[in-house]
């Protein structure tokens, strides 16, 4: 192996263009980290936000960087005090997040207790599809949502890369799902078992879906406001986008209806990651990967997450 190895740098803050494939070092794992030799890497809007300078983990990152968070691939070598892999074993996780992940690279740097074992049954591209996605619906509907068998959910943008997963888990957990997404996407609304698909373009959900126990929402602002009419008193919000975060507009009108609103950051957690791993390999988790792009690609796969229309997810493969 060489020391050096191909990545996708970011110099400066801006357009795809201004991700550049370079030579750098490989880095060395330190106590507790493992050597990942990236296989693939998933590619979430929080990547090319934080390229354009915008949010939470552009505010963490030093340039020159490396980005990405999503990351599968063989471990290469251990620091110390590792016990939980072995060299050559399939890895995958969301690494470092919101600090730098450097998953855009042929190596990276991970923390052992961020990632888990890959199920035999699924691809290097499929497990970097999942982790920040899956985290993050798990986390909202679970954690925050407290979201349980026979209550009711509405899941926008139901056949994004958040979405998609999230509608899974909540089938999984046995609750009611209502998913928006365009009537072009209501086959996949269908396969993944949405009890109650809605066309955002021509149908009003805040007249079809009632009585809602949880919402969850990855678009934010006005729509925020209006999925708060469809919720039960004691129902939560799971409000996706930061920039909203703590909207006194959104609180106010909360308060009023007795509803509670949950801003979220998704955190790594290898034994999350576990718990994921299991559905996937038995099926009640499939993760769908829309587009996967070489690493030479990455501006155009960056192009492809921000226009916003990907069912699914894209994944870099290295």
């Amino acid at each position: 192996m060489s020391n050096l190895m191909r990545a996708a740098l970011l110099r400066e803050f801006g357009p795809a263009s201004n991700l550049t494939i370079e030579r750098i070092p490989v880095p060395l794992p330190a106590a507790g980290q493992l050597l990942i030799k990236v296989r693939a890497a998933g590619i979430n809007p929080v990547d090319y936000k934080t390229r354009n300078g915008k949010g939470i983990a552009a505010k963490e990152l030093v340039l020159p960087a490396v980005l990405g968070w999503d990351i599968a691939g063989e471990v290469v070598s251990l620091g110390d005090g590792v016990s939980r892999f072995d060299r050559n074993e399939r890895v995958f996780g969301m690494s470092n997040f919101p600090h730098a992940g450097n998953a855009y690279a042929e190596y990276a740097i991970v923390q052992e207790d961020e990632f888990a074992l890959i199920p035999a049954s699924v691809s290097n591209e499929v497990a970097a599809a999942t982790p920040l996605a899956a985290l993050t619906a798990w986390e909202a509907l679970f954690d925050h949502g407290q979201l349980a068998g026979g209550q009711k959910v509405l899941i926008h943008a139901a056949a994004g890369g958040v979405g998609h997963i999230a509608v899974q888990l909540a089938k999984w957990k046995g609750a009611y799902v209502v998913g928006t997404a365009s009537q072009q996407n209501h086959g996949l609304l269908n396969e993944l078992g949405v009890d109650l698909p809605l066309d955002y373009n021509t149908q009003d959900f805040t007249v079809i879906a009632k009585d809602m126990d949880v919402v969850l929402d990855g678009i934010g602002g006005e729509n925020s406001l209006r999925s708060i009419d469809v919720l039960n008193p004691g129902g939560v919000l799971v409000c996706l986008p930061s920039m909203y975060k703590d909207d006194p507009v959104i609180l106010e009108k909360a308060a009023s209806k007795g509803v509670m609103v949950k801003w979220m950051m998704v955190t790594p957690s290898g034994e999350r990651m576990e718990q994921l791993a299991d559905l996937l390999a038995v099926g009640d988790l499939k993760v769908k990967v829309d587009q996967t792009f070489p690493l030479e690609d990455v501006g155009k796969a960056h192009e492809a997450v921000e226009t916003g229309h990907v069912t699914g997810k894209v994944v870099l493969v290295i």
